[in-house]
């Protein structure tokens, strides 16, 4: 297979033929990943698990980890881009009707959620209640599991914030339990991100209904107001740089001059500069070049190293980053 800017999977490797033959019923072949992402850009997974049972599960790992097969885990694909080629190995994804759901002890307010189960459906299950604790995360996309992955938040708070307990599989297909002040929080980031979440244990509290609702309302009314929530995009690309006097990644793309600029079928938001949203015909290359473009200007013009907030896959580090500073890929 050609290999083009956006990506580096490679199949016909005969190792692997056959490896996951008895697990056909939750494993396939060769399966478009677009369809999976709000960017609906990507190849294909070389193979895509969707295994509805614990017991499922662990066994797709441990056969992939018997035959050195990498295994990267799938949510809602919202805040993901996948190189044009794709990615190799294996994909899994935990399906709402096998890991969702919601178990509510008012004893304790804690909220069990299992990992399939969309932030947005958390958030709405609790309001709907009278309970507080998720509203400040209205508006994000996503599941649960990857929420925790990623730290997702905004101004108003992380959902590490409310993290009590975790559970689920090691890429390995052993178990794990953590406390939540164990998970590494840190912004946009955790140390889950090598293991694959089953469920967690969120605290609310009998905060008064009305003033959850109405933050939740509040922070809705403000994305709807100065973000692209219609487009194809993946949210926030890049990192708020952590630098005193250095304004927040959107304003600072604003600032470069970056606003409404365009690379084939991907451009800059004109509403916020932090959203790289696509149209009919876009490729992963054109978001890649703009990415490159960003960060060769806020380096040169700024000295600043903009962090990607999105995931990445199937796509060489090095291509993300303009030439000057390549040296400080890892």
């Amino acid at each position: 297979m050609s290999r083009r800017a956006g990506g580096c999977c490679r199949y016909g490797r005969g190792g692997r033929m056959g490896i996951f033959d008895d697990l056909r019923h939750c494993i396939r072949e060769r399966v478009p990943l677009a369809p999976h992402t709000s960017y609906r850009l990507g190849g294909p997974a070389e193979y895509l698990a969707t295994p509805r049972t614990g017991s499922e599960l662990v066994a797709v790992l441990a056969r992939a980890r018997a035959h050195d097969v990498p295994v990267r885990v799938l949510g809602h694909g919202t805040n993901l881009l996948i190189g044009d080629d794709g990615v190799e190995g294996l994909v899994v994804h935990l399906p709402k009707d096998g890991f969702a759901g919601f178990d509510f002890d008012p004893d304790t307010m804690l909220l069990r959620v299992g990992a399939g189960q969309s932030l947005a459906g958390a958030v709405n299950w609790s309001l709907a209640r009278g309970w507080g604790g998720l509203e400040f995360l209205a508006g994000v996309p996503g599941t649960v599991g990857a929420a925790l992955r990623m730290n997702a938040g905004g101004k108003y708070g992380q959902i590490g914030d409310r993290v009590v307990a975790v559970e689920g599989v090691r890429l390995d297909g052993t178990p794990f339990r953590a406390k939540g002040n164990d998970c590494g929080f840190v912004y946009r980031d955790s140390q889950l991100r090598d293991r694959l979440v089953t469920q967690c244990q969120l605290r609310l509290h009998p905060d008064d209904a009305s003033a959850a609702r109405d933050l939740f309302h509040r922070i809705l009314a403000e994305k709807q107001a100065s973000q692209p929530l219609a487009a194809r995009s993946a949210g926030c690309v890049f990192k708020n740089p952590r630098i005193p006097g250095v304004p927040p990644a959107g304003k600072l793309i604003e600032e470069l001059g970056f606003k409404g600029q365009q690379v084939g079928g991907a451009r800059v938001s004109t509403r916020h500069a932090n959203f790289l949203v696509c149209e009919q015909g876009a490729r992963t290359a054109d978001v890649v070049e703009l990415i490159r473009r960003i960060r060769a200007k806020a380096w040169s013009e700024r000295g600043v190293r903009m962090e990607l907030e999105i995931a990445v896959w199937g796509i060489p580090p090095e291509a993300l980053w303009p030439e000057a500073l390549r040296a400080f890929v890892a």
